[in-house]
Formats: structure tokens, sequence, C-alpha cells
């Protein structure tokens, strides 16, 4: 937990990032939820619950919260055919595709055909990795298109919609595309 921020700001860059950069496209519009329960002055959501809208109509859901008892940086993208689950803290399988699909059976809806399957990942150091793109924009006189200034105002300017949203109770907020 961070005095200065709330678990908007201190953990959701990270997700909308990755979901910005997986989808090419950013947010269009934005909804935020929290709760605070930890007593702090000035208060701050300990979690936080969000909804970014996609121009595709692809819709993400955040769960942010610093009150889970362990470390968990895991996103999961769930379609028709089954689930994407990307968990950073997992060594051997960060990226998994859990494949199946939901059946009406017996009055509940059940998951039927459901197996997984472990996507080869390089190991790489994520800082590494923004470095070398770094320096290689520099030398080759080119914008980065995952780290450029553009890409980090955007970003903010997420996150500035969703704190809109947050100190409105929850109301939907147009995000400006830049």
């Amino acid at each position: 937990m961070r005095p200065d921020v709330d678990a908007l700001w201190d953990l959701a860059i990270h997700d909308i990032c990755i979901l910005n950069a997986w989808l090419q496209e950013t947010p269009v519009e934005v909804q935020a939820n929290g709760t605070v329960w930890l007593p702090q002055q000035p208060p701050q959501s300990d979690l936080v619950m969000a909804k970014l809208t996609y121009p595709s109509g692809f819709q993400a859901f955040l769960h942010l919260c610093w009150l889970n008892p362990d470390k968990q940086r895991r996103l999961g993208v769930v379609g028709s055919q089954g689930t994407l689950i990307f968990d950073e803290m997992s060594a051997e399988q960060p990226l998994v595709i859990q494949h199946g699909h939901l059946e009406y059976l017996d009055s509940r809806w059940k998951a039927v055909d459901v197996s997984r399957e472990v996507l080869a990942v390089e190991k790489a150091e994520p800082l590494a990795q923004v470095c070398n793109e770094f320096l290689n924009c520099v030398s080759q006189n080119t914008t980065s298109k995952i780290s450029s200034g553009w890409v980090g105002a955007d970003l903010v300017g997420i996150l500035c919609a969703l704190n809109d949203s947050l100190q409105q109770g929850g109301k939907t907020i147009r995000c400006e595309q830049s």
C-alpha cells in the first residue's frame, strides 16, 4: 500500500498497458467504483472495480485490491472458445489457453471439453526489453509503438478518466483520444 495513491493508481496501469498493446486500441469509456476499508488520511480506495470499453466492443473488468493475502498478477481474457490466462507470477507457465465452452446442463451452466495448453513464452527481463526498445528507437530515430510519450500520455488519460469515475460514484466517463 502507498500513502500517496489509491489501489487504482498503484495497480491498474500494468493491466491497461497490456490490454491496449494486445488489442491495439485504447478504451473509449471507463467506469470505476472503490471501497475504503483501512482508515487513512486522506481516504484511499483499497479495492477498485473498473470497467474499460474499447472501440471494438471488447470489455475489460479489473479487480484491483491491496488487501489480497498474496501478490497476484494475473490477467484473463475470456472468449467463446476458452480463456487466455497471463500469470506474471508463474515462472513455468506464464501464458496458458484454457480451451472449452459452457453448456447449460441440469439447470446450470457447466464447463465442458476443458483442456489446458501452455504457450511458449521467451524468458526475458521486462525492464531490459523496455530499455532495449528505447535504445533501438534512439539509434534508429524511430518512435516506439509500445513505450512512447504518447503511449504514456494515453495511459495517464485513461487513469484520470477512471479516477473521475471513481470520484463520481461509478459514472461512465468518455476517454479522450490523442
